[in-house]
């Protein structure tokens, strides 16, 4: 196995020696590059992530746009990685800029294969944690080209396309260019996919979606509450709880909480009231909140009463679950 080398190393190297970009030593490059991405590939073991510090990121960049590199697959896919994991440090995402996502979009235009695509999917997902990159990639037609992929048959494509849009959610104007462009059509059938990591960051992406009122709207209209509410009993429960937490934004809405209530969803969420994630725990009980909560509004010593009593109730169930969980490995069911 090849020494290790950091990205130090071949940022010294490249720019001493420029002609190792050159098509007759491309082994060269390639070699070099895997000495980097094969000990780093792993985020829990990779030493680049523990070092401090921007690395010269530019220059993996400035390769991926030689003419003669743009036509390698095994060369842009070396690069891709790289990036991925150069951009899992935020002192590299906030570097990395317009002119690095341009680089990785020119790659995915169109990808000359579904790995590259992926590994590009993943380098937008990492970069677009830093809210500047998302309004520096909603410049481009990035976002359009991952909606795309989500209809690829490619399970990896499809997840980390989600991911991608997942992670451009965060922000109130990446939520509206998805929307706008067809994001949540196209991740609602990924609910019900057979590959867990696909299901996972589809969920995930819908979660954020549906923090505004439109995409609301749109996931009501295109059945997607149906889909939430099938995962609500999904034994990942970081799934469950971002349909949970799906839902306690969707049911915000009259009509959306009156669909909720008509296909009995208040057993399934008041079981994951106990599930040992906190998060799904909080979304849960604010769904319930939401779908129950309007029912019970009031005066001082009347229905109003009656709300706050839910509320104390439902976090008593979730604190006794959680000094249980201390003592024994299963939870108690909910009775």
């Amino acid at each position: 196995m090849a020494v290790e080398k950091t990205a130090k190393d071949i940022s010294l190297i490249c720019t001493k020696d420029k002609r190792i970009l050159e098509e007759d030593r491309r082994s060269e490059l390639l070699d070099l590059l895997r000495a980097f991405v094969q000990p780093n590939e792993n985020p829990n073991l990779s030493s680049n992530f523990n070092i401090p510090g921007a690395d010269p990121v530019h220059v993996f960049i400035e390769i991926l746009l030689q003419r003669s590199v743009q036509k390698d697959a095994e060369a842009v896919h070396l690069l891709l990685r790289s990036l991925k994991i150069l951009s899992r440090k935020q002192d590299n995402r906030c570097i990395i800029g317009a002119d690095g996502i341009m680089a990785v979009l020119l790659s995915l235009s169109p990808p000359l294969t579904p790995k590259i695509a992926a590994e590009g999917a993943n380098v937008l997902l990492n970069v677009c944690y830093e809210p500047q990159n998302v309004s520096a990639l909603l410049n481009t037609t990035g976002v359009q080209q991952l909606v795309g992929f989500l209809s690829d048959d490619d399970p990896d494509l499809q997840a980390n396309a989600a991911g991608a849009i997942q992670s451009i959610c965060f922000q109130p104007l990446g939520r509206q260019r998805v929307c706008d462009l067809g994001g949540i059509q196209n991740l609602l059938p990924l609910l019900g996919c057979n590959h867990p990591k696909v299901v996972t960051r589809a969920a995930g992406a819908i979660h954020n979606l549906s923090s505004d009122s439109e995409s609301i709207r749109l996931i009501r209209k295109y059945a997607g509450i149906p889909r939430l509410l099938l995962l609500l009993s999904d034994t990942n429960v970081a799934v469950a709880g971002s349909a949970a937490g799906a839902l306690q934004n969707v049911s915000r809405e009259l009509a959306s909480r009156l669909l909720i209530r008509e296909m009995d969803a208040i057993p399934a969420l008041a079981m994951l009231l106990s599930c040992e994630d906190v998060h799904a725990q909080v979304c849960a009980a604010g769904a319930l909140l939401n779908i129950l909560g309007p029912d019970l509004e009031g005066g001082m010593y009347g229905p109003r009463a009656d709300r706050r009593s839910l509320g104390r109730m439902m976090s008593l169930v979730m604190a006794a679950s959680m000094v249980f969980d201390g003592v024994y490995e299963k939870r108690p069911e909910i009775v």
